[in-house]
């Protein structure tokens, strides 16, 4: 982002309400659920309203008996961190992996349900997909291609996730991935939930989200997390000019009488909150300036001025190498959005394609600073949408929403490879029919189903105590040796 126009958004950033969870999504259809941790306005301060770039959620478990640098030294405070990318919109899995490839068992069917969308793929640049030659990457995809290829990455692929009886509801879809059930009431998300088991009651940065507002994945019930605008650089709005790096300095008596709201003596138990926020919110600034101790990545990875996910992935590497009297910072989830739109109605083929190579690059990147500093083998990442698209092509250039769509699990650690199988695209109501009742693409793995192994296999976590109903759902197996 260019300095002004990264200006003018800090400044409404900065000036804007106070956030809750589930900011930045479409206004709430009626009758659809609420992303978990909305209700965490009465007991959290958002930052935000203060014009900080950062926000604590949770403060009401604070108690203020432990601080970030005793957690530090705590000898297991080199987790396993979880890194998540949600590609808002619900992305067209039949366009990630297009279903053509040297075994032709779909393409007259593809051609005769996607004339349009499937023509605009170039076919000579696109690559086979070993575990089933009926499908190809789309040539956009080249850095999740690479990394397919790299022998120190596992790359698991699962073709078609999704839940039974799909709406097609963005609310609804997103709402059950984030809290990790088929729950239209959850208030917790699946991460939160594990949070809220293994996390510490005064050390938000364990859970955080980038962007600048939660993501109801990590919404929590008892302990605190945090959401951050930009990890390189924490400068602030204050009326009158820029506190930091902004383009107009102010004194630093400023930011000690804004502070001094943590040391104001109250009766009030929501000032009482706000107190302890605002504390934990400017010693989370001074924690994390720590990561200016860690050298920037090579403009090679990233590009010299790197924006959208390529910028936070690049700052989030750099902060799990930071390191504090020789141990890591101790963060264990991240969240993190993709670049770009999926919500793809209309005119979606070059969009989709520029968007999918954008985030595939920048996640070949990431990989690779994270080898680069040896924090490779502590770190796993999902990416997921709420849905795929349907199948069939609409009137637009575009498709409409679906069911089924393609996850990933990535890391040193992954054992590369299918989870469950591609359907097919046959029509419902045929022999071996890819399609259900819908019209949609058949979902052939469960969602929870990944969160659960995820939760079990990388995290060492009873899934069953943090992702209801999970019991009779069998586990994939994630972990193993890469290639």
């Amino acid at each position: 982002m260019r300095p002004a126009a990264r200006h003018h958004h800090c400044q409404n950033f900065a000036r804007s309400r106070p956030a809750t969870a589930g900011d930045g999504l479409p206004q709430i259809e009626a009758g659809m659920p609420a992303p978990a941790g909305t209700g965490l306005t009465r007991r959290s301060m958002m930052m935000r309203s203060l014009g900080l770039g950062l926000a604590v959620y949770g403060a009401g478990a604070m108690t203020g008996a432990e601080r970030l640098e005793a957690a530090i030294n705590d000898a297991l405070a080199q987790h396993k961190v979880i890194v998540s990318v949600f590609f808002d919109g619900g992305w067209d899995a039949l366009s990630v992996l297009v279903p053509f490839g040297d075994d032709h068992t779909h393409e007259a069917r593809l051609a005769e349900l996607r004339p349009g969308l499937s023509g605009a793929i170039d076919r000579a640049q696109a690559r086979v997909f070993a575990p089933d030659p009926s499908l190809s990457w789309n040539p956009a995809a080249q850095g999740l291609v690479d990394l397919w290829d790299d022998p120190s990455v596992g790359v698991a692929v699962i073709p078609s996730a999704g839940y039974p009886d799909a709406d097609g509801s963005h609310f609804t879809s997103r709402h059950y991935w984030e809290v990790g059930a088929l729950d239209v009431g959850g208030t917790s998300g699946w991460l939160g939930r594990y949070l809220d088991r293994v996390g510490k009651p005064d050390v938000p940065i364990q859970g955080i989200s980038m962007g600048g507002y939660l993501s109801p994945m990590q919404a929590t019930d008892r302990v605190p997390v945090s959401a951050v605008y930009d990890i390189s650089g924490y400068d602030y709005w204050y009326p009158g000019g820029w506190r930091g790096n902004g383009p107009v300095g102010i004194p630093d008596v400023a930011t000690n009488n804004l502070r001094s709201l943590a040391t104001t003596v109250t009766g009030d138990p929501q000032l009482a909150t706000a107190r302890m926020v605002t504390e934990a919110s400017f010693q989370l600034v001074e924690d994390l300036a720590a990561v200016q101790t860690s050298p920037a990545a090579p403009d090679s990875l990233y590009g010299a001025n790197p924006e959208g996910i390529a910028r936070q992935l690049r700052d989030i590497a750099r902060l799990l190498d930071t390191r504090i009297s020789g141990n890591a910072l101790p963060i264990r989830c991240i969240s993190v959005n993709a670049q770009g739109g999926y919500d793809t109605h209309s005119d979606q083929g070059a969009s989709f394609a520029e968007d999918l190579k954008a985030n595939c690059d920048a996640i070949k990147a990431f990989w690779a600073d994270l080898k680069a500093r040896g924090e490779d083998d502590r770190v796993l990442m999902l990416c997921w949408s709420e849905f795929g698209r349907r199948p069939e092509e609409n009137g637009s250039g575009g498709c409409d929403h679906g069911a089924g769509g393609t996850a990933f699990v990535i890391g040193s650690g992954v054992k590369q490879g299918m989870i469950g199988e591609f359907p097919g695209l046959k029509a419902y109501g045929t022999a071996g029919a890819g399609l259900d009742a819908n019209d949609n693409l058949r979902y052939t793995t469960d969602f929870r189903s990944i969160e659960a192994a995820i939760l079990e296999q990388w995290l060492d976590t009873d899934a069953a105590a943090v992702l209801p109903g999970v019991s009779g759902l069998a586990r994939p197996t994630l972990l193993g040796s890469p290639h």
